[in-house]
């Protein structure tokens, strides 16, 4: 499927709904492209690009597979869990939000993106870019 760009609060709601608010989903695969790089000079190259795209599979298959491609990414606040530490991975409730600066997807229902307090926290999962497109993956 082709990359849909996120740009209303129409698009937000459609993905939130399409996708069931993540219930009964995994992140399963991450990719971040920072877009730096050092050539054959050894000179260093900026470009601070900071792509990150998120891989969901869900317990359902209408759709089964989502990507979220977040542009300028500015925050990646995750924790990971090992087997170990004996908690669950998968994913009961996210959302995808957005402010006049950023789009978000996160894991707390009650995230307010335009709450500075909510912003700042270290404690919870978030996600923040500048854009944000989306597709289905088809299997």
């Amino acid at each position: 499927m082709e990359w849909i760009e996120v740009k209303s609060d129409e698009d937000i709601e459609y993905i939130n709904k399409k996708y069931n608010n993540f219930e009964d989903s995994f992140l399963v695969e991450m990719n971040y492209v920072s877009g730096d790089y050092v050539d054959n000079e050894l000179m260093g190259y900026m470009q601070q690009k900071n792509d990150l795209r998120l891989v969901f599979q869900r317990l359902d298959r209408n759709p089964f597979s989502i990507e979220l491609w977040f542009t300028n990414a500015k925050r990646i606040n995750m924790f990971f869990f090992n087997l170990q530490d004996n908690c669950l991975s998968d994913i009961l409730y996210a959302k995808v939000c957005k402010n006049e600066r950023s789009f978000f997807w996160t894991v707390w229902d009650e995230f307010d993106p335009y709450n500075e307090e909510h912003l700042a926290l270290n404690d919870i999962k978030y996600v923040e870019g500048c854009g944000l497109k989306w597709r289905i993956i088809e299997d």
